[in-house]
């Protein structure tokens, strides 16, 4: 589970994790060090309890009571119902009596006071030193580490700032967006990776477009004697030569027509121009560009509707059946469509890899060696654009190639 977090999520559960110690810590500290100063307090105002009563034994005046009580740093309460109040209300923490007299110590509104009784002498008395316990050194301990956690997570946080910027532009490049652009002035780790994958596409961005160039030249340069010596062709009084050179430049016109299309599926402008239509005119337009004989092709459509490029979905129908017809025993197929699915059908003997070897680009059977193993290739890759899938079944002698579509 740990290996799952990200890294952020991580920081932020270890930091939130600390200031909970932090906070259980001072909290328990301040509890403890309160029992310590409240049995430290009750100690002191013990042995002056027991001074005073010594004290007393000596009779001594009102002046002389007031001087005693001095010495032990400690004041008279010689108003009568506050005495009353404190004895009746405030909590007896220690009742003791010694062969000097009775005292007691009482808790009142979060002060101690001391009464003691002897022989006619009834004092209450409360320390003049300000023994409240005091929380601005304890307070000033939590701000200061509190304030260390934060700096310290928010320094954190800055300097994995530049990972998160990173990331973000790593998955616009996956999308497709080869402009992104990668700068760093960090010498560290993250400004190194950063630089070493700017670099990267620097040089994926340089080879890309020079493939799109030699691609964009060939084509030029190849369309043009291949249409002026389909033209010389038709001049051609032997009929038999005539249609050599016309399927040979014909099939050179398809190579490059196939070219152009792994080049335009390839190419980061790729646009997909989705629209309301219904299967058939797609089977219709498929029809028209593979210039199919009616004789190889069965059909069973039940029509539907989809939202697809029917230039694309025209071209990827085309490869299938072109495939199917070409690779079969009997130079037949058969298209099987209805809304969950578009089935090509055609006899002949399996697949010799799995289906993954032939979508990828210029991958063909040895003997198969008829085209530059482009079909498959088109046909995924605009199944996948519309957000269907491709997949391959054998079946009683007979290929099946089929387009999911939900």
């Amino acid at each position: 589970m740990i290996r799952n977090i990200s890294i952020s999520a991580f920081i932020n559960t270890i930091f939130i994790l600390a200031l909970i110690a932090i906070s259980i810590t001072f909290a328990i500290f301040i509890k403890l060090d309160k029992q310590r100063y409240n049995i430290t307090m009750q100690k002191k105002y013990e042995l002056v309890a027991e001074s005073v009563l010594k004290s007393l034994e000596i009779k001594p005046s009102n002046t002389g009571i007031d001087i005693l009580i001095k010495q032990f740093k400690t004041k008279q309460i010689k108003n009568d119902d506050l005495k009353l109040q404190i004895i009746k209300n405030g909590k007896p923490i220690i009742i003791r009596k010694t062969v000097f007299g009775l005292y007691r110590i009482f808790t009142f509104d979060d002060s101690l006071y001391i009464y003691v009784q002897k022989d006619g002498y009834n004092l209450m008395l409360q320390d003049t030193q300000n023994y409240t316990y005091n929380l601005l050194i304890i307070s000033l301990a939590i701000f200061l580490s509190l304030s260390i956690i934060l700096s310290l997570y928010y320094i954190l946080r800055k300097k994995l700032k530049p990972l998160r910027v990173l990331n973000n532009k790593i998955k616009k490049f996956a999308n497709g967006d080869l402009n992104v652009s990668i700068t760093s002035n960090s010498t560290d780790e993250i400004g190194t990776i950063a630089k070493s994958f700017g670099d990267a596409i620097n040089h994926i961005n340089n080879q890309t477009k020079s493939k799109d160039l030699f691609m964009r030249n060939m084509m030029h340069e190849l369309k043009t004697p291949i249409t002026k010596a389909m033209f010389i062709a038709e001049t051609l009084e032997d009929n038999k030569k005539r249609d050599i050179l016309q399927r040979a430049f014909h099939r050179m016109d398809d190579i490059i027509k196939e070219l152009a299309m792994v080049e335009k599926l390839t190419s980061n402008n790729t646009f997909v121009y989705k629209e309301p239509t219904s299967f058939f005119k797609i089977y219709t337009k498929t029809i028209e560009i593979s210039m199919i004989n009616a004789d190889n092709l069965t059909s069973r459509i039940n029509d539907f509707k989809l939202n697809a490029d029917k230039v694309m979905f025209s071209v990827a129908l085309k490869n299938l059946i072109d495939n199917a017809i070409k690779f079969s025993v009997n130079d037949h197929a058969i298209i099987d469509a209805n809304q969950y699915r578009i089935n090509i059908i055609s006899n002949g003997e399996p697949l010799k890899y799995n289906l993954e070897y032939y979508t990828e680009p210029f991958s063909q059977e040895e003997k198969r060696s008829d085209g530059f193993g482009l079909g498959l290739y088109i046909v995924k890759t605009i199944s996948n654009l519309h957000g269907y899938t491709l997949i391959y079944s054998h079946n009683q002698g007979k290929n099946i190639f089929s387009i999911l579509l939900d």
